[in-house]
């Protein structure tokens, strides 16, 4: 019996790849392996395989049934696309500048305090926030 091949290896994408990404690469090669264009005799078996492979990526539901099927792991739902600073207050980022700047005209020497902190509350305020790259 005859393996099913690695989609993602016939697409040359990587398995955490987007759905923008999938679908560039297979305007990509067909564009390149299409009968119409490429008149070798492999290029039909090979525009086959790219169209099953991107029938099989391009649908979340499909490709959760083959991601599970090729390695036992379940995809997770794509995370909508999102702003860095989402749900974060606008008022926490013109509170650290004003103080920076309250503190640069009457002292300098409370920046050495005063940016430590304001970076420490930064950090723990974001550490529950959801990476964006």
């Amino acid at each position: 019996m005859k393996a099913e091949p690695d989609y993602y290896v016939v697409l040359q994408v990587d398995a955490r790849a987007e759905t923008e990404v999938i679908e560039a690469a297979y305007r990509r090669l067909a564009a390149k392996y299409h009968p119409d264009v490429n008149h070798s005799p492999e290029a039909l078996q090979r525009m086959k395989l790219i169209n099953a492979a991107y029938a099989a990526l391009s649908n979340p539901e499909k490709r959760n049934a083959y991601d599970l099927s090729r390695t036992g792991y379940h995809r997770q739902k794509e995370p909508a696309v999102t702003t860095p600073t989402r749900g974060r207050p606008w008022w926490l980022l013109v509170a650290a500048v004003s103080t920076i700047a309250l503190a640069l005209r009457f002292s300098p020497r409370l920046l050495f305090v005063l940016v430590p902190l304001l970076l420490v509350v930064w950090i723990f305020w974001n550490r529950g926030a959801p990476n964006s790259g």
